[in-house]
């Protein structure tokens, strides 16, 4: 796909200059287009332009741009109200054909352009998969010979940063964070011209690995690694050094360092508590915690019925809850909790760990019904209705088994989120 110019021309009479960027210069002129041709290969340029603009300087730009490119002209209107304005941004977002390779312009726009610019390119690349090259803005000096070209790609970056910031609050996901981590710190070294000498970024990539594992494992519900690999790999990754390069290197992201952390460290374990079942226990009821404040139904739906199994393992003196035969005895206690027929009940040793056993099994059953619901996605003729599975959970769930396991659903006291990932000194 041919490299494409979008531009804009107001009715300004322009002055010639020499427009810079970097240590190249393009031939003198008066249209920056025509010096970002020159400069970047440009094969397809577009013009957003009013009847009065067109009639001012579209003959004299169409002139001064060599012959091989594609020159084609936009109507759009003056923007004095919102719908103009809308319009404005329709016209731009229709002149963009799929997956082209896209540069920006916004030397000469006026009102409200070039915001719409940027809300352009950030629609683009999500909903045509366009690539955008960069984003410039030719600073005119008056009385200098020279212009130089502003880059203002890094402009789009922090659209990328607002876009998964808000997928973190909203979902405790970091996956989109650390991508943006790695991906800071490898365009840093492909940088032209990178002095040996400057301070390089060395630490994004690695914590923005620990911070996709970490999210890896909560949306898979993957309790195990998470406490004893992703976030203790986390936490070494946590350091003072850290902060230093993402407040030099990746700004955006300094402003959720913290939050980050404290979403985190409450779901850690202690230093002191590793390989503590009780603590493990108690620390996967915190994340079960986390998926219904997050309202994750799903991951909580299968990791509650599982922790219900855990818990009355560690009741019973199992310290291994983890095996299979241990867990297996558990389950056919708990389904004998259910009257099915004439099936004589089997002896309940977990009935003695509950305050009310059948408060144990009323949750037990709606706990599988709803979890295997949930495994098996509606493939059944009587699927339940997503609404009644998300009610539970975020109604019932917690106080439930908080009454059922008042000491294994505690939350975690200050002295054992100091253990977590805290702020480094």
């Amino acid at each position: 796909m041919a490299n494409t110019l979008l531009t804009t021309l107001g009715t300004s009479p322009y002055s010639e200059t020499v427009y810079v960027f970097g240590e190249r210069k393009a031939d003198r002129t008066r249209y920056v287009a025509k010096a970002l041709c020159q400069l970047f290969d440009i094969e397809r340029v577009i013009v957003l332009l009013t009847q009065e603009a067109y009639d001012t300087h579209w003959k004299h730009l169409q002139d001064c741009l060599p012959p091989h490119v594609e020159k084609i002209a936009k109507a759009i209107p003056e923007g004095k109200t919102e719908a103009e304005t809308w319009e404005i941004f329709d016209v731009l977002v229709d002149s963009i054909e799929p997956h082209t390779q896209l540069i920006f312009d916004i030397t000469h726009a006026f009102r409200s352009i070039p915001v719409l610019v940027l809300l352009g390119a950030a629609l683009l690349r999500k909903a045509k998969n366009v690539n955008i090259q960069g984003l410039y803005y030719g600073l005119y000096l008056k009385d200098q010979q020279e212009t130089p070209i502003i880059d203002l790609t890094p402009a789009l970056r922090l659209l990328d940063w607002l876009t998964a910031t808000d997928k973190f609050i909203s979902t405790g996901s970091a996956l989109e964070l650390g991508q943006l981590l790695d991906t800071v710190q490898r365009d840093f070294y492909r940088q032209p011209g990178l002095d040996k000498r400057d301070p390089k970024p060395t630490r994004l990539q690695s914590f923005g690995r620990a911070i996709r594992n970490v999210s890896r494992s909560l949306e898979l519900v993957r309790p195990v690694s998470l406490l004893e690999e992703d976030l203790p790999n986390l936490q070494r990754h946590s350091t003072a050094d850290l902060e230093q390069e993402v407040g030099q290197f990746a700004k955006p992201f300094g402003l959720l360092l913290q939050s980050i952390r404290d979403s985190y460290s409450q779901l850690a374990l202690p230093s002191d508590k590793a390989s503590d079942p009780r603590a493990e226990i108690q620390k996967h009821f915190q994340l079960l915690r986390w998926y219904v404040e997050k309202r994750l139904t799903a991951q909580a739906l299968l990791l509650a019925r599982e922790w219900v199994i855990s818990a009355l393992c560690l009741c019973e003196g199992i310290q291994n809850y983890r095996e299979r035969e241990q867990r297996q005895e558990i389950e056919q206690q708990l389904g004998s909790l259910i009257p099915r027929g004439e099936q004589p009940q089997m002896p309940l040793t977990i009935a003695t760990h509950v305050p009310d056993v059948q408060q144990l099994a009323g949750l037990w059953f709606r706990l599988s019904e709803y979890r295997n619901d949930t495994a098996h996605v509606q493939m059944n003729p009587n699927p339940l209705d997503g609404e009644v599975l998300e009610n539970f959970v975020l109604r019932e769930l917690l106080p439930k088994l908080e009454a059922l396991f008042p000491d294994l659903t505690q939350p975690a006291s200050s002295e054992e989120l100091e253990g977590g990932i805290s702020k480094t000194p």
